[in-house]
């Protein structure tokens, strides 16, 4: 029988950390928070952020939250005092220190801001360890990610024929899944939808459904609408069985929106304005939406996200995360979405552009239906000095 006394010296010796693991766990003490701005191809600016370690490891985030370009950059340079010295293994901590030290400017630029370094930080953890961030983050829940097309349907006569012969293009490309929206320009002051423009949408909406019985439609409506359009607009769709409505109403009032939700079996989708997982709390209390959005690059990075995530899985809704950013937001945002078990499928953005493959550390491979998981160590992106002197933007 084991002596107390010998169980307790035991217990009370320290562990004897392997060489390895006593290497990797030390260091990566921050030197450097740099913000820059980026012009791909047609895109408006984009907002990075690179973060430099005292040995050399950098990593790189975005916080692209169009049009607040100036307002973020600020941002993160006032931001970058509280975390040179800093240890970049202490993600968690260094979040809530943003958050707690500026919590009285709470609002869209902050978080921008803190999304930036925050993916950056997770790209540095990733990038000492030699692993990608969703093995970080958990591992991978799934082989690819579905996404959905966007920004594809080109300036076409809004007719049922012309969108059934448009979605038959799409699907002989790939497709499974697209967002527009239907609607047009914003309907005025009262927010009121004509019926002249109501019938012309359904017929659009009859053109792509009639080309792709298993198509998913994602009607995109950007908060357009007061009650009464909203949901005369839910009642024209629901024949068509579309995959989700997404913001029908303004998403400031989550009353509202929850009694549309509970009015139809249409999945209404909203979240990508929200900033940090605080926010989406009473989104998920009051089942206001069965998709939420969050925004890796608005929301608060990936820390916030997974959070996110974590908090629908609890209620039995899926993620599709917002997406129409630059190539950081977009590998973060495959990072997460492969190591949710609840993510449903995400918004392909403005991917259209010969550079991301030079920033795709594994090269960038388009695709209509599912996207490839980065396998490189960190976020498997890299912005390099030539690629920042050619598309780099001075304020």
């Amino acid at each position: 029988m084991m002596r107390r006394g010998f169980l307790r010296s035991a217990l009370a010796a320290p562990l004897a950390l392997p060489a390895w693991v006593r290497a990797q766990s030390g260091g990566l003490k921050i030197r450097r928070v740099e913000p820059h701005i980026l012009r791909i191809g047609a895109r408006k600016d984009i907002v990075c952020c690179r973060v430099e370690t005292e040995e050399g490891i950098h990593g790189w985030g975005e916080g692209t939250t169009p049009p607040n370009v100036a307002p973020v950059v600020a941002q993160i340079r006032s931001l970058a005092p509280l975390l040179i010295g800093e240890s970049a293994w202490d993600i968690e901590r260094l979040w809530r220190k943003m958050y707690i030290t500026e919590e009285n400017t709470l609002g869209g630029t902050l978080f921008a801001a803190i999304s930036a370094i925050d993916i950056a930080l997770w790209d540095i953890a990733g990038k000492k360890l030699g692993v990608p961030v969703y093995k970080l983050l958990g591992g991978k829940v799934h082989a690819n990610i579905r996404i959905y097309t966007s920004y594809r349907w080109g300036n076409i006569p809004r007719t049922r024929d012309a969108y059934f012969q448009r979605t038959r293009e799409l699907i002989a490309a790939g497709a499974t899944a697209g967002k527009w929206d239907p609607f047009g320009a914003y309907p005025g002051t009262n927010r009121q939808l004509s019926t002249a423009v109501l019938n012309e949408v359904r017929e659009m909406v009859r053109g792509v459904r009639e080309a792709g019985p298993a198509f998913d439609i994602c009607v995109e409506a950007h908060g357009k609408f007061n009650m009464a359009s909203a949901g005369r607009i839910i009642k024209m769709l629901e024949p068509f069985d579309p995959f989700f409505l997404e913001e029908p109403v303004p998403p400031e009032s989550v009353e509202a929106m929850a009694a549309l939700q509970h009015s139809t079996n249409i999945p209404i989708a909203t979240g990508e304005g929200l900033q940090s997982h605080f926010n989406f709390r009473e989104l998920l209390a009051r089942q206001a939406a069965r998709i939420l959005q969050p925004d890796a690059a608005r929301t608060g990075g990936i820390t916030a996200l997974k959070k996110i995530a974590a908090m629908a899985d609890a209620n039995y809704v899926t993620i599709a995360p917002h997406n129409p950013n630059g190539p950081v937001c977009t590998a973060a945002s495959i990072h997460l979405a492969a190591s949710m078990p609840n993510f449903l499928i995400m918004e392909e953005g403005n991917t259209r552009v010969e550079e991301y493959k030079s920033i795709f550390v594994d090269g960038w491979k388009p695709a209509l239906s599912h996207w490839d998981i980065p396998e490189s160590p960190g976020l498997g992106v890299d912005i390099t000095p030539a690629f920042l002197r050619s598309n780099e933007v001075r304020l």
